[in-house]
Parts: C-alpha cells; sequence; structure tokens
C-alpha cells in the first residue's frame, strides 16, 4: 500500500512541476544536467519528460516522438550533460500535419 502512496505522491509532485515546462520559440536552445526522466500523466494522457537542472533552475522538457528517438540513441541517463535544440516546426512527411523538430546532443 505504501508503495502505490509514493507513486501517488511523485505524480503529483511531476504535476506541480509542470509549470517549468520549456516552451521555446524557433532556435531556442536549452543546456542542463539530467537530475530525472520519467513518466507522468497529463490532461492530455501518458507523457515522457526529462527534468533538467539549467542555469534557470530546474526545467521539464516534455519529449515527442523526435526528441524520445534522440534520447534513447543518444543513451541519455540521469546525470548526462545535454543540450536541446528546437529547431522549429515541420511538415510530415504526407504534409498533412506539423511537427516540432529538435536535435539533442549529450556531451562525452
Amino acid at each position: 500500500m505504501d508503495n502505490l502512496m509514493e507513486k501517488l505522491n511523485e505524480k503529483e509532485k511531476n504535476r506541480q512541476g509542470a509549470s517549468n515546462s520549456w516552451r521555446p520559440e524557433p532556435g531556442e536552445a536549452l543546456e542542463g544536467i539530467v537530475e530525472k526522466i520519467g513518466d507522468t500523466i497529463t490532461e492530455f494522457g501518458d507523457q515522457s519528460y526529462i527534468e533538467l537542472a539549467t542555469g534557470m533552475g530546474k526545467v521539464v522538457v516534455w519529449l515527442n516522438s523526435i526528441l524520445q528517438e534522440q534520447v534513447d540513441k543518444e543513451d541519455v541517463k540521469r546525470g548526462d550533460h545535454i543540450a536541446v535544440k528546437f529547431v522549429g516546426f515541420k511538415n510530415s512527411k504526407k504534409g498533412n500535419r506539423k511537427y516540432k523538430d529538435y536535435v539533442l546532443v549529450k556531451e562525452g
């Protein structure tokens, strides 16, 4: 029972931290140390995120499929120093929708 309550408290804490969400303009970049990689439930459903310790404090970066693929490819883990750049909006291959394009690099 305690484990379930811990999970509930953790999800609540993550939701409260959403006010620190990174909402970049095209060309904007963010650099920091990965403090947490996780999943939570938002008003839009299940969502993966990375929490970074930056010069501006803790910032949550929500992972779309583009960023998630790069996190996996770079094998990003807690404690890693990373930089993320929001390139801008790109058209899908079929051209029927736009998506947010990012570039992620890891130190080392």
